[in-house]
């Protein structure tokens, strides 16, 4: 097999060794080693060493890059030229072009290939993180918030550099005696779910008490507040998902003590106390999820935040447009004045109050079409001590 060198020279001696465009363009082209292989096999196959490209002399070439002696590289000069026969300058030029364009596609084609093949392999990578941060359930999709950084330090014995996934705080929080998400046993999910489901079939006393046919539930009354909170814009400066949460669990303990009305004979006090007791004995079958559930309770029952106002305003506004549509849907307009009297000044946010004023006003045509007048008013009893009414009527009669 000739070298390059080789078969160039003799292409220069067949033109009258006048031409030097080609080693010029040879030079610039810095021809690889495979598109050598290449060409040399074309031409000759009767060496079988491979080609070595050598450094560029003072005319261009080299002609002892091979390490060979001079009368051996003169000797296979007039053999190449032999074999080239009658192929021109130009004609060689071009072969060389074509192979160093083959070459170019076939790099260009290979890079592209391995572009491909690592952008692929970072999509699968993303995926599969993707997928494992969100294999959890609603229930364990976020931190544990209420491990502090020092004790998740301190059970690990060393410095935590980034946030842990639910696998490695569940060890962390099994090794220091904590209960990591999901560690309290299937039977008692499903028993918080079932309380949850209570939700879905116990009737709201306040209807029940008046007569009201098929009546709305009490977590049909959460999900009605729960939707009111896509209202928020974030112009009103509240947290909408803040506002979500408080209207889902302000009403939780119900599950387990039912739905307390004034007319039920338990003071204030009494309620409270049942209402806390209920919700600490739900947020244990969850721990340590129950005590999230716990404080936004608790956040509801003291009223001090602005989420929670609105969400006790939002309480207020579905009861009396729950009113407004049993009126509505039994002909019976103004008869449910007692649940309007009993929110009648509370309502504290500039919307809510706007919604509260239409209901109102479109009450206030319908009766007027109907020509109905409202009943005689209701006395509710006062909670703040234990009463001796029950279920609106005097237990001694």
């Amino acid at each position: 097999m000739f070298s390059l060198q080789q078969l160039v020279r003799a292409a220069i001696s067949a033109n009258g060794g006048s031409d030097l465009n080609l080693s010029r363009l040879l030079r610039h082209l810095s021809v690889t080693s495979d598109a050598t292989t290449t060409l040399c096999t074309a031409a000759a196959t009767k060496h079988s060493s491979p080609p070595k490209l050598g450094d560029d002399g003072s005319h261009g070439l080299n002609t002892h890059t091979d390490g060979r002696s001079h009368s051996e590289s003169e000797s296979d000069l007039e053999s190449a030229r032999g074999l080239l026969g009658n192929i021109s300058t130009q004609q060689f030029a071009r072969r060389i072009l074509q192979q160093r364009s083959q070459d170019i596609q076939r790099h260009i084609h290979t890079q592209s290939a391995k572009g491909q093949t690592r952008a692929k392999s970072s999509q699968q990578q993303q995926q599969q993180q993707t997928a494992t941060k969100f294999a959890m359930s609603s229930l364990a999709a976020e931190p544990l918030q209420s491990q502090k950084q020092d004790e998740i330090t301190a059970s690990t014995g060393g410095d935590v550099e980034s946030p842990a996934s639910c696998h490695e705080v569940a060890s962390t929080a099994a090794s220091a005696g904590k209960k990591p998400c999901f560690s309290t046993g299937l039977g008692e999910i499903l028993q918080f779910m079932e309380l949850i489901g209570n939700l879905k079939h116990t009737k709201r006393t306040g209807w029940v008490l008046r007569d009201v046919n098929d009546c709305e539930s009490i977590s049909g009354h959460m999900y009605r507040m729960s939707m009111l909170t896509f209202l928020l814009d974030g112009s009103e400066g509240l947290n909408q998902i803040r506002c979500m949460e408080l209207a889902l669990v302000h009403d939780l303990a119900e599950s387990l003590v039912g739905d307390i009305t004034p007319f039920c004979g338990v003071s204030k006090d009494e309620k409270r106390a049942m209402e806390f007791k209920a919700m600490e004995d739900i947020c244990k079958l969850i721990e340590p999820r129950g005590k999230r559930i716990m404080e936004l309770f608790e956040e509801y029952e003291h009223g001090q935040t602005a989420e929670s106002k609105f969400v006790k305003d939002l309480d207020r506004l579905d009861m009396v447009m729950q009113a407004f549509e049993y009126e509505k849907r039994d002909n019976c307009l103004l008869k449910h004045q007692e649940f309007f009297d009993s929110t009648e000044g509370k309502f504290n946010h500039p919307f809510v109050k706007k919604l509260v004023n239409e209901i109102y006003e479109q009450r206030d045509v319908l009766a007027k079409a109907k020509g109905a007048t409202p009943p005689p008013a209701i006395e509710v009893p006062n909670m703040e001590r234990p009463s001796k009414l029950a279920n609106g009527h005097d237990s001694s009669s």
